[in-house]
Protein backbone atom coordinates (compact mmCIF):
# COMPACT_ATOMS: atom_id res chain seq x y z
CA UNK A 1 0.00 0.00 0.00
CA UNK A 2 1.24 3.70 -0.88
CA UNK A 3 1.80 4.84 2.55
CA UNK A 4 1.04 8.70 0.81
CA UNK A 5 -2.32 7.47 -0.07
CA UNK A 6 -3.18 5.66 3.46
CA UNK A 7 -6.50 6.40 5.40
CA UNK A 8 -6.92 5.97 8.90
CA UNK A 9 -9.60 6.89 10.73
CA UNK A 10 -9.81 9.30 13.42
CA UNK A 11 -10.62 8.05 16.37
CA UNK A 12 -8.71 4.83 15.42
CA UNK A 13 -5.34 7.16 15.32
CA UNK A 14 -6.50 9.15 18.27
CA UNK A 15 -7.01 5.95 20.63
CA UNK A 16 -3.40 4.86 19.12
CA UNK A 17 -1.81 7.79 19.62
CA UNK A 18 -2.92 8.02 23.34
CA UNK A 19 -2.67 4.23 24.11
CA UNK A 20 1.22 4.10 22.53
CA UNK A 21 1.76 7.48 24.72
CA UNK A 22 0.43 6.85 28.05
CA UNK A 23 -0.86 3.02 28.43
CA UNK A 24 2.27 2.19 30.41
CA UNK A 25 2.79 5.38 32.58
CA UNK A 26 -0.97 5.38 33.72
CA UNK A 27 -0.63 1.73 35.02
CA UNK A 28 2.31 2.98 36.87
CA UNK A 29 0.33 5.40 38.89
CA UNK A 30 -2.14 2.86 39.75
CA UNK A 31 -4.43 4.18 37.22
CA UNK A 32 -5.68 2.86 33.56
CA UNK A 33 -6.50 3.76 29.92
CA UNK A 34 -9.96 5.34 30.06
CA UNK A 35 -12.01 6.16 26.92
CA UNK A 36 -15.41 7.65 25.27
CA UNK A 37 -17.04 5.62 22.59
CA UNK A 38 -19.73 8.11 21.42
CA UNK A 39 -21.97 7.38 18.43
CA UNK A 40 -22.41 3.75 17.70
CA UNK A 41 -25.00 3.03 16.09
CA UNK A 42 -24.96 -1.01 15.87
CA UNK A 43 -23.33 -3.24 17.85
CA UNK A 44 -20.82 -4.53 15.36
CA UNK A 45 -19.30 -0.96 16.07
CA UNK A 46 -18.72 -2.16 19.71
CA UNK A 47 -17.34 -5.80 18.43
CA UNK A 48 -14.61 -3.87 16.69
CA UNK A 49 -13.75 -1.51 18.98
CA UNK A 50 -13.25 -4.38 21.21
CA UNK A 51 -11.02 -6.01 18.70
CA UNK A 52 -9.17 -3.33 18.60
CA UNK A 53 -8.31 -2.59 22.46
CA UNK A 54 -7.81 -6.11 22.77
CA UNK A 55 -5.09 -6.20 19.88
CA UNK A 56 -3.49 -3.18 21.25
CA UNK A 57 -3.09 -4.59 24.68
CA UNK A 58 -1.42 -7.62 23.20
CA UNK A 59 0.91 -5.51 21.31
CA UNK A 60 1.96 -3.42 24.34
CA UNK A 61 1.96 -6.50 26.44
CA UNK A 62 -0.83 -5.54 28.95
CA UNK A 63 -3.39 -7.67 30.10
CA UNK A 64 -6.51 -8.12 28.78
CA UNK A 65 -9.19 -5.51 30.33
CA UNK A 66 -6.59 -3.08 30.96
CA UNK A 67 -8.38 -0.74 28.74
CA UNK A 68 -11.75 0.23 29.76
CA UNK A 69 -14.91 2.59 27.89
CA UNK A 70 -18.11 3.61 28.20
CA UNK A 71 -20.50 4.06 25.55
CA UNK A 72 -21.89 7.25 24.77
CA UNK A 73 -25.53 6.36 23.70
CA UNK A 74 -26.48 8.94 21.70
CA UNK A 75 -27.96 7.45 18.60
CA UNK A 76 -31.63 5.78 18.53
CA UNK A 77 -30.17 2.84 16.66
CA UNK A 78 -28.18 2.30 19.59
CA UNK A 79 -31.14 2.21 21.99
CA UNK A 80 -32.46 -1.22 20.36
CA UNK A 81 -29.13 -2.63 21.01
CA UNK A 82 -27.59 -1.47 24.94
CA UNK A 83 -27.31 -4.98 26.30
CA UNK A 84 -25.38 -6.05 22.75
CA UNK A 85 -23.17 -3.09 23.11
CA UNK A 86 -22.35 -4.29 26.66
CA UNK A 87 -21.71 -7.78 25.69
CA UNK A 88 -19.92 -7.17 23.05
CA UNK A 89 -17.21 -4.66 24.74
CA UNK A 90 -17.16 -7.28 28.07
CA UNK A 91 -14.42 -6.69 30.09
CA UNK A 92 -13.18 -3.31 28.47
CA UNK A 93 -17.12 -1.96 29.33
CA UNK A 94 -18.23 0.50 31.89
CA UNK A 95 -21.36 0.99 31.29
CA UNK A 96 -23.78 3.19 29.53
CA UNK A 97 -23.76 7.00 29.71
CA UNK A 98 -26.83 9.15 28.05
CA UNK A 99 -26.02 11.51 25.37
CA UNK A 100 -29.57 13.28 25.08
CA UNK A 101 -28.89 16.10 22.80
CA UNK A 102 -27.19 14.15 19.98
CA UNK A 103 -29.87 11.67 20.84
CA UNK A 104 -32.92 13.46 20.09
CA UNK A 105 -30.79 14.83 16.64
CA UNK A 106 -30.49 11.08 15.91
CA UNK A 107 -34.32 10.65 16.26
CA UNK A 108 -35.25 13.69 14.24
CA UNK A 109 -32.58 12.39 11.20
CA UNK A 110 -33.82 9.05 11.25
CA UNK A 111 -37.23 9.95 10.80
CA UNK A 112 -37.93 13.08 9.67
CA UNK A 113 -39.54 11.97 6.63
CA UNK A 114 -42.38 10.27 8.77
CA UNK A 115 -44.91 12.63 9.68
CA UNK A 116 -46.20 10.95 12.79
CA UNK A 117 -42.75 11.72 13.92
CA UNK A 118 -42.13 14.74 13.35
CA UNK A 119 -40.47 16.64 16.64
CA UNK A 120 -41.97 19.72 17.79
CA UNK A 121 -40.26 23.31 19.17
CA UNK A 122 -37.21 22.03 21.17
CA UNK A 123 -38.37 23.76 24.20
CA UNK A 124 -40.93 20.62 24.33
CA UNK A 125 -38.80 18.35 24.40
CA UNK A 126 -37.53 18.21 27.89
CA UNK A 127 -36.17 15.18 30.07
CA UNK A 128 -39.72 15.05 31.95
CA UNK A 129 -42.21 15.68 29.86
CA UNK A 130 -41.20 14.06 26.58
CA UNK A 131 -41.93 9.91 26.66
CA UNK A 132 -39.13 8.69 24.32
CA UNK A 133 -36.30 10.66 26.63
CA UNK A 134 -38.05 9.02 29.47
CA UNK A 135 -38.46 5.69 27.87
CA UNK A 136 -34.73 5.59 26.71
CA UNK A 137 -33.78 6.86 30.34
CA UNK A 138 -35.19 4.19 32.09
CA UNK A 139 -34.24 1.45 29.81
CA UNK A 140 -30.42 2.68 29.73
CA UNK A 141 -30.31 2.52 33.73
CA UNK A 142 -32.65 -1.24 33.96
CA UNK A 143 -29.94 -2.37 31.23
CA UNK A 144 -26.68 -1.33 33.11
CA UNK A 145 -27.43 -2.36 36.47
CA UNK A 146 -28.89 -5.54 35.30
CA UNK A 147 -25.47 -6.32 33.77
CA UNK A 148 -23.65 -4.84 36.99
CA UNK A 149 -22.40 -2.12 34.79
CA UNK A 150 -22.40 1.94 35.22
CA UNK A 151 -25.59 4.37 33.96
CA UNK A 152 -24.02 7.85 33.47
CA UNK A 153 -26.56 10.71 33.49
CA UNK A 154 -26.66 13.09 30.58
CA UNK A 155 -24.26 16.25 30.29
CA UNK A 156 -25.32 19.86 31.75
CA UNK A 157 -24.34 21.63 28.85
CA UNK A 158 -24.70 25.19 30.44
CA UNK A 159 -22.20 27.15 31.91
CA UNK A 160 -21.93 30.19 34.32
CA UNK A 161 -23.46 33.35 33.09
CA UNK A 162 -20.61 36.43 34.24
CA UNK A 163 -22.19 39.60 34.76
CA UNK A 164 -25.66 38.48 35.55
CA UNK A 165 -26.41 36.92 38.81
CA UNK A 166 -29.92 36.50 38.43
CA UNK A 167 -29.62 34.36 35.13
CA UNK A 168 -26.93 32.95 36.73
CA UNK A 169 -28.80 31.68 39.55
CA UNK A 170 -31.55 31.05 37.50
CA UNK A 171 -29.12 28.58 35.30
CA UNK A 172 -27.52 26.86 38.13
CA UNK A 173 -31.05 26.11 39.44
CA UNK A 174 -31.86 24.45 36.34
CA UNK A 175 -28.83 22.45 36.36
CA UNK A 176 -29.58 21.10 40.37
CA UNK A 177 -32.66 19.78 39.44
CA UNK A 178 -31.70 18.00 36.52
CA UNK A 179 -29.14 16.51 38.50
CA UNK A 180 -31.77 15.68 41.00
CA UNK A 181 -33.47 14.03 38.55
CA UNK A 182 -30.63 11.78 37.26
CA UNK A 183 -29.74 10.56 40.93
CA UNK A 184 -33.65 9.93 41.77
CA UNK A 185 -33.77 7.85 38.26
CA UNK A 186 -30.69 5.66 39.58
CA UNK A 187 -28.20 7.13 37.54
CA UNK A 188 -24.52 6.50 39.24
CA UNK A 189 -23.01 9.57 38.43
CA UNK A 190 -23.39 12.71 35.61
CA UNK A 191 -20.79 15.11 33.75
CA UNK A 192 -20.80 18.53 33.13
CA UNK A 193 -20.06 21.18 30.75
CA UNK A 194 -17.92 23.32 32.85
CA UNK A 195 -15.38 23.08 35.74
CA UNK A 196 -17.43 25.36 37.58
CA UNK A 197 -20.36 22.96 37.61
CA UNK A 198 -18.79 19.81 39.14
CA UNK A 199 -19.09 21.24 42.68
CA UNK A 200 -23.27 21.29 42.15
CA UNK A 201 -23.35 17.70 40.58
CA UNK A 202 -21.01 16.24 42.76
CA UNK A 203 -23.04 17.96 45.92
CA UNK A 204 -26.06 16.53 44.45
CA UNK A 205 -25.17 13.25 43.98
CA UNK A 206 -23.35 13.00 47.29
CA UNK A 207 -26.59 14.16 49.17
CA UNK A 208 -29.09 11.44 47.40
CA UNK A 209 -25.93 8.86 46.47
CA UNK A 210 -23.63 8.61 49.87
CA UNK A 211 -22.33 4.88 47.88
CA UNK A 212 -20.13 4.35 45.39
CA UNK A 213 -23.07 3.60 43.17
CA UNK A 214 -26.64 2.70 42.43
CA UNK A 215 -26.29 -0.73 40.82
CA UNK A 216 -27.40 -2.59 43.94
CA UNK A 217 -29.95 -0.38 45.80
CA UNK A 218 -31.77 1.36 42.48
CA UNK A 219 -31.96 -1.70 40.24
CA UNK A 220 -33.54 0.70 37.85
CA UNK A 221 -36.72 -1.74 37.25
CA UNK A 222 -38.79 1.27 35.48
CA UNK A 223 -36.77 0.58 32.33
CA UNK A 224 -37.88 -3.01 32.76
CA UNK A 225 -41.47 -3.12 30.78
CA UNK A 226 -40.42 -0.05 28.00
CA UNK A 227 -40.77 -1.51 24.83
CA UNK A 228 -39.71 -0.80 21.40
CA UNK A 229 -42.74 1.48 20.75
CA UNK A 230 -42.23 3.79 24.06
CA UNK A 231 -38.40 4.32 22.74
CA UNK A 232 -40.38 6.78 19.76
CA UNK A 233 -43.27 8.22 21.85
CA UNK A 234 -43.23 11.66 21.34
CA UNK A 235 -45.61 13.73 23.68
CA UNK A 236 -48.60 14.84 22.27
CA UNK A 237 -48.63 18.83 22.16
CA UNK A 238 -51.28 20.68 19.60
CA UNK A 239 -51.10 21.35 16.29
CA UNK A 240 -50.91 25.40 16.78
CA UNK A 241 -48.51 25.31 19.58
CA UNK A 242 -46.23 22.28 18.33
CA UNK A 243 -43.90 23.93 15.54
CA UNK A 244 -43.92 27.89 15.85
CA UNK A 245 -42.06 30.22 14.32
CA UNK A 246 -40.85 31.55 17.96
CA UNK A 247 -39.59 28.17 18.10
CA UNK A 248 -37.59 28.44 15.06
CA UNK A 249 -36.06 31.87 16.26
CA UNK A 250 -34.94 30.36 19.50
CA UNK A 251 -33.65 27.19 18.39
Amino acid sequence: MNRDNAHLPGSLFDFGLYFYHNVHALLQNGTRPYYYLPKLEHYLEARLWNDVFRAAQSYFGVPSGTIRATVLLETITAAYQMEEILYELRAHSLGLNCGRWDYLFSYIKKFKCHDDKIAPDRSHLTMTDTPLLTAYVDRLIYICHKRGTFAMGGMAAQIPIKGDPAANDAAMARIKKDKLREVLAGHDGTWVAHPALVTLAKQVFDDYMPMPNQINKNPGLAGKDVTEADLLKLQVVPKGKAITSDGLRKG
